[in-house]
């Protein structure tokens, strides 16, 4: 009786051990996935070029997307700039200029896809930033950010930053670039000197399709160095769809460089003077410089984020909301009658159509008219009409 009193403490024992070391286990691994888990961030371990599918950063009025290739933007999409093209008599999206495109040379050699490693992207959906981050050889580890800025609503930066693993020379370019769907390019370089700030601007303009919208865009450098040590910009013409402004610096071992290049995009559905415009807004970027840019745009997701679905528990879950969340915010933007498309500003894979919501079958009524305002609810600030909607 004994022996079996004592057999069954021993195997007590054992079973509470093992009961311990299983919830040890359970609750490492469960601070292990809180701790590991970031449910603000999609990242891209491995980029492979045949399989991939761009993700987009926007902010209600214009949206980048995402490239496999280095420095590469796939699109730069332009909400309210619709136009005939390629699809019968129906309008489209239109590609705008791809004016944060970039080439990065490393001692004479140009960078592209086949020529780096270790390639990772993300997006970091709390503050609407994609990165992507490279090796080059024995040379240098590249990393560059970019934004659509939220609290301006046609301007994007980029960020780059490079680290050099041996002494080198490079030469980055700010390229600016027309789709084929824009007709009647015009290219322009300017640059203004004043005693406190010396700005390079690289803008063009074009045509849409039928010539019904002018687009415009223009971007400039923005430097750490202070005014006067800046690199000096040197602009080239390659042909009428593309221009582009460079600089060289050398850089050292570990020495780590950065800079910026902000600008605007933007056409004469939104301005009566696009070219000015994007001038008026890449010099604004420039003159307010880069960590005032970068600050208010995350001061500006900060505010948005304040509206969150919190799913405690299910990490997956949480991550998937939060998705759906940011593409919402993203494609979006307070004081503006555009509404959402099904493909938001991440692509121009639908047409624009019109339906009729109300006003009966008057073919008279005007409320969906291009750019216009359908009447909602709130004749005037904090009367509201609930019978508004009869008709519908």
């Amino acid at each position: 009786m004994h022996s079996y009193k004592a057999g069954n403490i021993k195997k007590f024992q054992m079973f509470m051990i093992a009961k311990r070391l299983l919830l040890l286990i359970i609750v490492t691994s469960f601070v292990s996935v809180a701790v590991c888990q970031d449910t603000w961030t999609i990242k891209a371990n491995k980029i492979d070029p045949s399989n991939y599918y761009g993700i987009t950063v926007a902010n209600g009025m214009i949206g980048i997307v995402s490239s496999p290739e280095p420095f590469r933007i796939k699109d730069v999409v332009l909400n309210g700039a619709y136009d005939l093209y390629g699809r019968g008599r129906v309008s489209n999206f239109l590609r705008s200029f791809n004016f944060l495109n970039m080439y990065l040379e490393v001692d004479g050699k140009r960078l592209g896809a086949a020529d780096v490693s270790n390639m990772q992207q993300q997006l970091d959906m709390r503050h609407a930033a994609f990165s992507s981050s490279f090796d080059y050889a024995n040379a240098a580890t590249v990393s560059y950010s970019y934004y659509a800025l939220r609290h301006l609503p046609y301007c994007g930066m980029i960020d780059i930053t490079i680290v050099p693993k041996k002494d080198i020379e490079i030469t980055a370019a700010s390229v600016m670039e027309a789709p084929d769907a824009l007709k009647d390019v015009q290219n322009y370089y300017n640059e203004i000197d004043r005693p406190h700030v010396t700005i390079s601007l690289l803008s063009s303009t074009a045509k849409s399709p039928t010539g019904k919208l002018l687009f415009a865009s223009s971007t400039s450098f923005l430097f750490n160095e202070s005014h006067g040590s800046e690199p000096r910009i040197i602009h080239e013409m390659w042909d009428n769809n593309m221009h582009l402004m460079k600089f060289k610096k050398k850089l050292k071992a570990g020495e780590t460089y950065k800079f910026s290049i902000a600008g605007a995009s933007i056409s004469s559905a939104q301005h009566d003077d696009p070219l000015n415009e994007a001038e008026r807004y890449a010099i604004f970027c420039k003159l307010e410089g880069h960590d005032r840019l970068l600050n208010f745009h995350n001061k500006a997701w900060d505010e948005l984020w304040k509206s969150d679905i919190i799913i405690e528990g299910d990490d997956e879950s949480q991550l998937a909301v939060r998705s759906a969340l940011y593409h919402l915010y993203s494609f979006v933007r307070e004081g503006t009658s555009y509404s959402p498309s099904p493909m938001g500003l991440s692509g121009l894979g639908y047409n624009v159509f019109r339906y009729n919501i109300g006003g009966g079958e008057n073919p008279a009524h005007d409320h969906m008219r291009e750019y216009g305002d359908m009447p909602g609810f709130q004749p005037s600030a904090g009367t509201w009409d609930w019978n508004a909607a009869t008709g519908r």
